[in-house]
């Protein structure tokens, strides 16, 4: 609400935003659609950093300043953005400083959230990895259904893997154990999460 309207970019499925080679130069916000932001790793590996939908921001990464980053966002279907420059956020935070603040809330929040994820990853195991990021999905993404479900998007077992830092097998292979455990349901549609039950079948793993 406190940055201009700017006219829209569309971008197809599988289509590169930036990447190492054509960096970002701003903020985006995704207005339609999906966009998936890993890094690089040393050995060539994709590791997801976040998954941004309708009405949240990307690419705050560029507003550091810092050049030659490692970091990829991809469109993970046909998607509609904005974008607005460095120069653009800082003359509007002049403007309006309430923009400064709302921008910090969300840095923070993420800040958090990669903490939670970052303690996850070096204390759990997969099982509880791959619970705790559906949990964390299904409060960020969820719609309620009428049968007490959680819809999320569509994830395949590739984008889930590299979430939670694990192999696309493995996840395979937890997500048709949830299944097969009534803790939800899944196709090319979408995922339906049971959230209370799955949430206790992740305390009983973390005893």
């Amino acid at each position: 609400m406190y940055l201009p309207r700017k006219g829209v970019i569309e971008c197809r499925r599988g289509q590169i935003i930036y990447d190492e080679q054509h960096q970002s130069s701003g903020l985006y916000l995704v207005v339609k659609g999906r966009v998936k932001v890993s890094i690089t790793m040393e050995d060539g590996s994709q590791t997801v950093t976040g998954v941004y939908c309708a009405d949240e921001f990307f690419g705050e990464g560029a507003m550091v300043g810092k050049p030659e980053r490692q970091e990829r966002a991809v469109a993970l279907e046909n998607t509609t953005l904005m974008s607005w420059t460095n120069e653009e956020i800082e003359d509007q935070i002049e403007r309006q400083p309430k923009l400064g603040m709302a921008l910090i809330q969300i840095l923070v929040e993420r800040c958090l959230d990669f903490e939670a994820r970052l303690q996850s990853m070096a204390l759990e195991k997969t099982p509880q990895r791959v619970a705790f990021c559906l949990l964390s999905f299904a409060q960020r993404l969820g719609t309620p259904g009428p049968d007490g479900a959680v819809r999320i998007p569509p994830f395949t077992h590739q984008l889930l893997s590299e979430y939670v830092g694990t192999s696309r097998e493995i996840v395979t292979f937890q997500m048709n154990h949830l299944r097969h455990l009534a803790l939800l349901r899944y196709s090319r549609k979408g995922i339906e999460i049971f959230v209370e039950p799955l949430a206790a079948y992740l305390r009983n793993l973390e005893h």
